[in-house]
């Protein structure tokens, strides 16, 4: 009786996570797939939201690939999809950024992960070169007049393999909107980081 009730729940579980995978499918652009999903209260209304990254689905293949996107497309670009939860437990989606995940540098990808919390979300890079790596990470906080996330701050921590005194890019660096004013999820460039 003890396996067919752990049987039961386990088929109800993958159920309810294709359902939910397919409630999500909706959403992603003709030749994309999902590659991370995150969940968490982003608007603060006690009701669950969704962040997903989709890529390119390459095993698509070229031709079909090159019948859905321009021959200029970059297929390393990842965008950022956000979903607001609704009562009835569809989604809507709010808004999209094809530019706020870095692409890949070589073999090294930079994005690290999206870190979520009720109200916020931070998008988390990690950029390795030969003498340190930096941690960059971009705080977008909700704000209930304007119904969006505005960026609250941009810091960057290196740690340098240096042994000089003449650290100058290792540290902590912080920006608030009083350097760069209001950026909404949406106008993230990742030029804006840091320059």
């Amino acid at each position: 009786m003890k396996h067919l009730a752990l049987s039961l729940l386990l088929v109800f579980l993958s159920f309810t996570s294709f359902a939910n995978q397919d409630e999500l499918s909706k959403f992603v652009p003709k030749g994309f797939k999902i590659l991370f999903q995150y969940t968490a209260d982003l608007n603060a209304d006690s009701i669950p939201d969704k962040i997903i990254i989709v890529g390119v689905n390459k095993s698509l293949g070229d031709s079909v690939l090159k019948s859905l996107f321009p021959d200029d497309m970059n297929y390393q670009k990842r965008p950022v999809i956000i979903l607001l939860g609704q009562k009835d437990h569809s989604f809507k989606r709010v808004t999209r950024n094809d530019n706020a995940i870095a692409q890949s540098l070589g073999t090294k990808d930079p994005f690290s992960r999206i870190k979520c919390e009720t109200g916020v979300f931070t998008i988390v890079h990690t950029i390795d070169a030969s003498d340190e790596q930096c941690t960059v990470e971009s705080r977008f906080e909700w704000v209930n007049k304007q119904s969006d996330w505005y960026l609250k701050n941009y810091s960057q921590s290196c740690i340098s393999a240096k042994t000089s005194l003449d650290q100058e890019g290792a540290g902590f660096r912080e920006k608030t909107p009083k350097n760069f004013g209001k950026i909404t999820p949406m106008t993230l460039e990742i030029d804006e980081w840091g320059q």
